[in-house]
């Protein structure tokens, strides 16, 4: 209803990086509304409510939060899928063991167990808790990286990640106003360099025409905290520690802030509103007058500094019996420009994301030509870059905007809806979108993408409440180091998944193999049990807690939940054969040259020894074999022995200690079983044994290891 020099904080709401003027009359909606959950940086303002709980921004973002979602993980489908394959295979290879058996007249006690033992332990029991442990594990490296992971789930879609939808504010910037120029007429120059004389003489007289360093209210407009600061950084500081005589402070009305300080009227504000009170001007040093033509150029110089994404702000001088709220016949000395800057790790994080092909969108509220600038400055915005506007999202119908988002980079003056139609419609395109951000405005489009990131430092708690990770540290580049783990999740989980399952099947195998050539069963129940108990659990858990192999994004594939369809399937029915087949050769071999007793010891070692040689195998990041995967084998290394050994468990199982023969099939089949894995896994083998079109797609999504 009324204001006076009225400006709001809007950031949180809107992302807009600048407090934003208000006034009942002029300018936009928006600039005639004070929203729920805004701060007052400056003035005062009469209003009166027109909406209130749900009807609020603030409102209606907590009712768009309040959703559960109930939707199963592309993990948990595709689990579910793989078992749904097997467990007939199981079924079947337990029903040819037990046919098999009435036709030898076993004795139907001795045969049911084996035939239920050997169902029971092929299929994978502990399948749901690799997963967890495998989330777990992630979650626990990446809080050493300062990255909260507040949902496991989350873990999986990390590595499906190929697009991420950046809040400019706040995360890709440093979330504050700082100086950032500082010109005259002649020159300009960053403030983290070298100034000239005259360029330190413009940024004091700036500092000056703000409040004093120790006054009260010297913190109470984010625009002077910046060049004061600004100015301490340059060297300037002592220079501004002197009395001000006379001061006027800044008003949206006049739109600048008078300082009499030094026996000089100093004088900072709008370059609209300070130019046409110019009479002087300074160029090359000199001091000369300042006409109408010269007015138009000094305008067109602030315009052309805006249009970097700068708000550039006048800065004059004039005698000190000046009037302060009607200054005229002012010198203009330059421009100082305030923005949000880029945090120093965003250029290499973006070239990283990139090189992995993870498209990062910057969205952000502020303006277009504030957007291109920052867009420009990370690296993200080329010569096929497309910059969309809020307005433009709005208009477009979904096809028009499904389209037009596979070539936008920068999408800029969004609002909380135009962000989730976004994350819906990269959605529909098939992408797994991650969303960072830290304000409130971001808190529905962070639960509506695959993987919401908030940032922890600068972050609003509505942000954090609902983000799947949260960057503790507002780091971007965090996310990268995210990004990685993800991927190298679902890497390790097709890896534990093929050990677990493969092995299963091979253990099955072995039992279903004897039995077509009609011999005696290899394995006792008892002795399925314990090969269970030291293969399962131990080998495959250890394999899905690996670090990544290297901290190279773009050294991983983005595999995803295509990693457990057909890799895992060639992958499992791999290790299967590799696993049954030298143990079946030693059992064949054992029975023609010893006992049955050492033949089923001897096949009972070599079937857990192929699928331990093969997790040390596949047991190797950065080079060198990790300790969870060393540890795990030498466990399980050690229970065998001990079943082997220890007198009184090799009598309960019916084992026997092999003689040399045997061990010499033991430790040869384990090699054979590295071996042939790595020979039928290598894209050369994939090329001599498939026609052409079919191997180049199957050595796309069967990597060796």
């Amino acid at each position: 209803m009324s204001s006076h020099g009225l400006e709001v904080d809007e950031a949180a709401l809107t992302g807009e990086s600048v407090p934003v003027s208000k006034a009942p009359a002029g300018g936009t909606d928006a600039s005639r509304i004070v929203m729920e959950g805004s701060d007052v940086t400056t003035g005062t303002g009469h209003a009166v409510v027109v909406a209130v709980g749900r009807q609020t921004r603030m409102g209606a973002t907590a009712a768009a939060l309040s959703a559960d979602e109930l939707e199963q993980s592309p993990l948990g489908v595709r689990l579910n899928r793989m078992l749904r394959v097997l467990l007939p295979l199981y079924i079947g290879g337990g029903g040819i063991v037990l046919a098999s058996g009435f036709l030898r007249r076993i004795p139907l006690a001795s045969l049911l167990a084996i035939g239920m033992t050997t169902i029971l332990a092929a299929i994978p029991e502990g399948l749901p808790l690799l997963a967890s442990v495998g989330e777990a594990g992630v979650a626990r490296r990446l809080s050493d990286q300062d990255a909260v992971v507040r949902r496991l789930s989350a873990v999986e879609a990390l590595g499906r990640v190929d697009v991420a939808c950046a809040d400019k504010t706040g995360t890709l910037t440093k979330g504050q106003l700082a100086l950032s120029m500082v010109a005259d007429y002649d020159q300009e120059a960053k403030v983290a360099g070298e100034l000239s004389t005259d360029l330190r003489h413009v940024l004091v007289t700036a500092a000056l025409a703000s409040p004093h360093p120790s006054a009260q209210d010297a913190k109470a407009h984010p625009t002077d905290v910046a060049i004061i600061q600004g100015a301490v950084d340059a060297g300037l500081g002592e220079q501004l520690h002197v009395k001000h005589v006379a001061e006027l402070p800044f008003d949206p009305v006049r739109s600048f802030h008078a300082t009499v300080a030094q026996e000089y009227l100093c004088v900072k504000g709008a370059p609209e509103a300070l130019i046409p009170r110019c009479s002087w001007m300074f160029e090359h040093g000199e001091k000369r007058p300042l006409d109408e033509h010269g007015q138009h150029e000094w305008l067109d110089l602030s315009r052309r500094l805006a249009e970097r994404g700068l708000r550039v702000l006048m800065v004059a001088e004039g005698p000190p019996d000046t009037s302060l709220d009607n200054p005229r016949g002012l010198t203009a000395l330059g421009f100082v420009g305030i923005s949000d800057p880029l945090r120093p790790d965003v250029q290499a994080a973006v070239h990283r994301c990139r090189e992995a092909g993870v498209r990062v969108i910057m969205i952000t509220g502020d303006h277009p030509a504030t957007a291109r600038t920052i867009a420009q400055e990370a690296g993200l915005l080329d010569k096929d870059g497309e910059v969309l506007t809020g307005a433009e999202v709005l208009e477009l119908q979904n096809s028009e905007l499904d389209e037009r988002l596979e070539h936008a980079v920068v999408i800029a003056r969004t609002t909380p809806l135009d962000k989730l139609r976004i994350i819906e419609s990269l959605q529909r395109r098939g992408h797994t979108v991650a969303m960072t951000g830290d304000g409130v405005n971001d808190a529905p489009a962070l639960r509506l993408a695959d993987v919401g990131v908030a940032m922890g430092r600068g972050g609003t708690e509505v942000a954090r409440q609902v983000a799947d990770v949260v960057l503790v540290d507002d780091d971007f580049s965090t996310l990268v180091e995210a990004l990685i783990e993800g991927r190298s999740y679902w890497r390790n989980i097709r890896r534990a998944l093929g050990l677990l399952l493969g092995g299963n099947l091979g253990e099955l195998g072995l039992v279903v193999g004897a039995s077509l050539l009609g011999l005696n069963f290899p394995l006792t129940a008892r002795q399925i049990l314990s090969m269970n108990v030291i293969t399962d659990l131990l080998p495959a858990t250890a394999v899905a807690l690996q670090q990544p192999e290297h901290h190279s994004l773009a050294g991983l594939d983005r595999e995803g939940a295509a990693a457990l369809g057909t890799p895992l399937r060639n992958e499992i029915f791999r290790r299967a054969i590799i696993s049954a087949g030298p143990a079946l050769v030693s059992y064949l071999l054992m029975l023609g040259a010893s006992t049955l007793p050492e033949a089923r010891s001897v096949a009972y070692a070599s079937i857990i020894a192929t699928q331990l040689a093969q997790t040390l195998d596949v047991g190797r990041a950065e080079g060198r074999l990790t300790r969870s995967v060393f540890g795990a084998v030498a466990g399980s290394t050690g229970m065998l022995i001990a079943t082997l050994g220890v007198p009184p468990l090799r009598t309960f199982l019916n084992l026997v200690m092999p003689g040399p023969l045997g061990w010499t099939l033991i430790g040869g089949g384990a090699l054979l079983a590295v071996v042939l894995n790595r020979v039928l896994a290598s894209p050369a083998f994939v090329h001599l044994a498939l026609p052409q079109p079919l191997a180049s797609r199957v050595a796309l999504l069967n990597p060796v290891q």
